[in-house]
């Protein structure tokens, strides 16, 4: 641990959260006298450059409705759900979980009324080189498949009349996309033309071991899990009892609102993730030989774990710090932020000495607290498979669903 007597630390947040509204540093009141405050480009010269980069990401992702989103957001992290015997394959042979290990692939549902072959030809125009397009018929128009797409289909179309596959991805009526990386874990999902774009290219630049397997997704709380394990899903967050060294212990306490000033690379979307902030400088020896460690968890755990490493320096000095160090943004599996306004640092972590991590569930409490070198893959498995079980899931929340319509249709056909 390093400490320094002379500097106030800061901390930072991720605004993205949205765990409450926007924090605002308060400077004190001033008179009438006082001059009107400067526009926000002059305290962040970057400002501009980050309204671009959130823009960007926000531009990365289709307009799909709450249902929709949850619905395919709920298999995010986890591996692709196991494609039935029911799908009939056109266009080459069927495909089974161990067919998207070591690829990249983009599943595009088609279906209705619209031209489906039109539709894949435009995404597989949109994909860059590397990437495989499979294409997914929902029940929709499902008998007329055969004539639509037999002869020289765009791609491997899995056609499931039965809505079986299309249920357990969350693919409804509206065409979507879900991306799964080479661990044959579901990444993206509901990704726009740019976000195919943007997105897909990293994930085909990602060098992944071939002992890392994606994650089954855990049956409900109380039931025996998927992968075909009789222990019950975790009902409770885990309980980690190691004393918290040169900080509060802050564990089970929720962060208040907070933001950073600036990010390195891309701001993050947590979408339901645990947050590992890593409190750091570049000029802390200790913070930089923890840099691997966290690369290992963050390639790992990345799609349950978004890990964060946060410094408190000016922009300028990080820059300098990172030259000398010989390192750039690139040479992190994980997100970067400055913020050396200060906040949470200070105030509600109280850190006296860095590095120092803080793990927050996605309603703002903290679950683990210590040095970043402590944190081993069994802390952050309990904690991965609390937030999987604890977390709300988008089945049963609506009639929404190709098995509820044909229930639905079913019941109305009886009431008659």
């Amino acid at each position: 641990m390093l400490t320094r007597s002379t500097t106030a630390w800061t901390i930072v947040a991720l605004a993205s959260l949205g765990l409450a509204p926007e924090a605002r540093a308060q400077y004190g009141r001033p008179g009438k006298s006082a001059p009107p405050p400067a526009p926000p480009a002059a305290k962040d010269p970057d400002a501009k450059e980050k309204a671009a980069k959130e823009k960007a990401e926000s531009r990365s992702y289709e307009k799909l409705d709450k249902e929709d989103r949850e619905a395919l957001q709920a298999n995010v992290g986890y591996v692709v759900p196991m494609p039935p015997d029911s799908l009939k394959w056109i266009g080459g042979d069927a495909m089974g979980r161990a067919d998207f290990r070591g690829k990249v692939t983009v599943i595009q549902s088609v279906g209705g009324k619209a031209n489906v072959r039109a539709q894949l030809e435009k995404a597989k125009k949109a994909l860059p080189e590397g990437a495989v397009l499979l294409g997914v018929h929902t029940p929709d128009g499902a008998d007329r498949a055969d004539e639509t797409l037999e002869a020289n289909p765009p791609c491997l179309v899995a056609v499931d009349a039965s809505g079986e596959w299309c249920d357990a991805l969350g693919i409804w009526k509206k065409p979507v996309n879900i991306v799964v990386d080479k661990t044959g874990a579901v990444r993206y999902v509901g990704l726009s033309e740019l976000g195919l774009k943007t997105k897909v290219p990293e994930l085909l630049a990602e060098e992944v071991d071939d002992s890392i397997m994606a994650s089954e997704k855990p049956a409900p709380a109380g039931a025996a899990g998927e992968a075909g394990g009789d222990a019950p899903a975790p009902t409770e967050w885990p309980e980690f009892l190691s004393p918290v060294q040169n900080a509060q212990d802050m564990r089970g306490k929720t962060m208040p609102a907070f933001k950073v000033q600036t990010w390195i690379t891309p701001a993050p979307d947590p979408a339901g993730r645990l947050v590992a902030m890593d409190f750091w400088a570049t000029w802390c020896g200790p913070c930089v030989q923890s840099i691997p460690h966290l690369n290992d968890l963050a390639r790992k755990y990345g799609t349950d774990v978004l890990v964060v490493g946060i410094s408190d320096e000016a922009p300028g000095a990080f820059a300098t710090g990172m030259k000398k160090l010989k390192k750039a943004p690139a040479d992190f599996a994980y997100s970067l932020a400055l913020d050396p306004s200060g906040g949470l640092k200070n105030r509600f972590f109280g850190v006296k000495g860095i590095p120092h991590m803080a793990i927050a569930s996605p309603d703002g409490v903290i679950r683990w607290q210590g040095h970043p070198m402590t944190l081993q893959e069994a802390d952050l498995e309990k904690l991965v498979a609390a937030n999987r079980a604890l977390s709300k899931p988008a089945a049963g929340k609506s009639t929404r669903g190709w098995a509820a319509a044909k229930d639905a249709t079913k019941d109305a056909q009886k009431s008659r």
